[in-house]
């Protein structure tokens, strides 16, 4: 993951800054942070349209621990607490889950603790568009903390939580995140056992919604949907075309790029499963 030069040194004049404010006050520690957590969300884009995974993987722990380390000067800072939240459910989900779901689940759990501090006690009812990026990682975060969790009954009792905030999303936002609402819908249909509301069919009515518009290409999208409501529904087709498809898919260039290329050695290894799933 190489970012521009320029990123990187906004970074290194921030962290001067921090170094600057621990021995001059909180304020200017603040407004420190503040400065490089700025640099962090401009710089996100670079991080998300990289090729290379492998560098994407080492890379991403030391930019997660900086967030935290930042948000020990600026705890309220709502952009940062998002984008950790992103950071660290989207490195589970990437890099940790298939080898370590134990570590993945702390992961989840921290990401969706601190959208949950974005949202500062805000419930899905009362939520507002500008609320939708921490509701929707909340959210996401902790359907995919029960995904990897379904064998503990507790955390199986969580699900149904998951809806209401669901719908909220799909009210204010439906496109936010690649038609994410709509994947996150899909996926509560898919993890709900079938005496207690599941429905693969519904769920794969969702996932459809999500590959249109802006999530036709996303191929993330394309994983989750074969991973969740094609094997729910036991449809070995529909599985197999899903995970082909993202495999056979011609590579992009953008902020979905790293992502898709992910995807990518996702699908092939969950089709090498196909025995064990159907």
């Amino acid at each position: 993951m190489k970012e521009p030069a320029n990123f990187n040194s906004h970074i290194i004049r921030g962290l001067c800054l921090l170094a600057l404010g621990a021995l001059s006050g909180c304020s200017l520690n603040r407004a420190a942070a503040r400065f490089t957590s700025g640099m962090i969300d401009g710089g996100l884009p670079s991080v998300f349209s990289q090729a290379d995974t492998q560098y994407v993987r080492d890379a991403m722990p030391a930019n997660l621990q900086l967030m935290e380390i930042l948000l020990r000067s600026d705890p309220d800072n709502r952009k940062l607490l998002v984008n950790a939240s992103q950071g660290f459910c989207g490195y589970a989900l990437m890099f940790v889950e298939d080898e370590s779901p134990e570590r993945a689940s702390g992961f989840y759990a921290k990401g969706e603790a601190y959208a949950a501090r974005a949202l500062k006690g805000t419930s899905s009812a009362a939520a507002k568009k500008s609320d939708v990026p921490p509701l929707f990682w909340n959210t996401f975060c902790k359907a995919l903390y029960i995904n990897l969790n379904r064998d503990k009954p507790e955390v199986l009792a969580e699900l149904p939580t998951l809806e209401p905030a669901i719908e909220k999303l799909l009210g204010l936002d439906p496109s936010y995140y690649y038609n994410g609402a709509q994947g996150l819908m899909g996926a509560y249909y898919s993890l709900r056992p079938r005496m207690f509301g599941g429905d693969p069919e519904k769920a794969g009515k969702h996932f459809e919604l999500a590959l249109k518009g802006a999530g036709e290409r996303f191929l993330m999208n394309r994983f989750l949907y074969a991973k969740l409501a094609a094997v729910a529904a036991q449809d070995q087709e529909l599985f197999e075309k899903l995970l082909n498809s993202i495999i056979s898919a011609e590579p992009r260039e953008g902020e979905t790029r790293l992502p898709d290329e992910v995807a990518k050695i996702k699908a092939k290894k969950l089709l090498e499963k196909k025995d064990e799933l159907f």
